[in-house]
């Protein structure tokens, strides 16, 4: 028997089910106080992003220098030390929470992914099945390259340079450097 797909409506219902009404409130009022700002270049866009952001984050210690067109979503779940840059074209979801310490360099499009699909049930599209979050924890000091993925539940410890490119699957040694896909520590930082 032929499983029938639910209609635009029914998918978008399904979509909303697994958020309270406060989560979904904070989803709508993060989307509409970052947008006019997102793309502002240079000084004019970062005092504004960061003191939105200082206001949406669960906690931003410092000053931040967060480039045009950087996204995050579930802000209420993101904690941030001191003195973080991020580069453009970045996308942080942070539904199973963000913690990232201080010193810390994203570069330009990341993905920084805290929550991922289930895909246990073979018979149900991915796209219907629930969201599984897991936090991820960014350590002081690391700086991350251009064109990195970071998947759910990964600790990038303190120090840890990922190269360009790079999928990171696993958990890494302080003081690293991993690059890869998937990102094999490749040595050790020297003191």
């Amino acid at each position: 028997m032929k499983r029938s797909t639910p209609s635009i409506v029914g998918y978008f219902l399904h979509k909303i089910s697994g958020y309270d009404i406060s989560s979904l409130l904070l989803l709508e009022l993060e989307a509409y106080l970052t947008w006019p700002f997102r793309s502002l270049p240079s000084f004019l866009g970062y005092v504004p992003r960061y003191l939105i952001y200082k206001l949406l984050f669960k906690k931003l210690d410092s000053f931040c220098f967060i480039h045009p067109n950087v996204f995050f979503s579930h802000c209420y779940n993101i904690r941030c030390g001191k003195n973080f840059v991020v580069n453009s074209n970045t996308y942080f979801h942070g539904i199973g929470g963000i913690d990232i310490g201080d010193y810390v360099l994203v570069g330009p499009n990341v993905v920084i992914s805290s929550g991922m699909h289930e895909y246990t049930k073979s018979r149900e599209p991915v796209a219907l099945q629930n969201i599984v979050p897991r936090k991820i924890i960014i350590e002081d000091g690391v700086w991350i390259g251009a064109n990195v993925v970071v998947m759910p539940g990964i600790r990038i410890s303190k120090g840890t340079i990922v190269g360009a490119g790079s999928v990171v699957t696993k958990s890494t040694e302080p003081y690293s450097v991993v690059a890869g896909v998937p990102a094999k520590q490749i040595k050790l930082r020297a003191n």
